[in-house]
């Protein structure tokens, strides 16, 4: 955000002020803001569950890995070309320290294969539960 109101490019205005931009930002704090609720609210399912129920938390870590890496590619493009300078920004640190985060712990191809798979594949699943808060029986 502080690059936004601060930067300017083919003009005075700063880029935050430009449309395009805008909604780019609009973009990321709704990812942002989907991503946090998200894991509170799987946090809040572990509790209540005494950790037998992973469905909301496989699916938090698939969600929030994805959103974070596109959050910060979608603010490089906003920055642009200045967003690799490395005296510039924290971007391109950023950008590299979330890159792994798909990849980490078997990986989000693996994890929605095996685990989530495993789980909807279950007889009697009931899509509901992580969302209601309720246990299996």
């Amino acid at each position: 955000m502080q690059i936004a109101r601060t930067e300017r490019a083919l003009g005075s205005e700063p880029i935050i002020s430009h449309q395009v931009v805008g909604y780019s930002l609009a973009d990321i704090k709704t990812r942002i803001e989907a991503a946090r609720y998200l894991t509170w609210k799987s946090c809040h399912h572990l509790d209540q569950t005494e950790g037998t129920e992973e469905e909301l938390a496989i699916m938090t870590k698939v969600f929030a890995s994805e959103a974070a890496v596109q959050c910060v590619y979608d603010a490089m493009q906003v920055v642009g070309v200045n967003s690799y300078a490395k005296d510039r920004t924290t971007l391109e640190r950023l950008m590299r320290d979330v890159l792994v985060l798909p990849i980490f712990d078997g990986g989000n191809m693996g994890v929605r294969r095996r685990q989530l798979h495993n789980i909807l594949m279950q007889p009697g699943y009931d899509p509901m539960l992580a969302a209601e808060g309720r246990r299996s029986a």
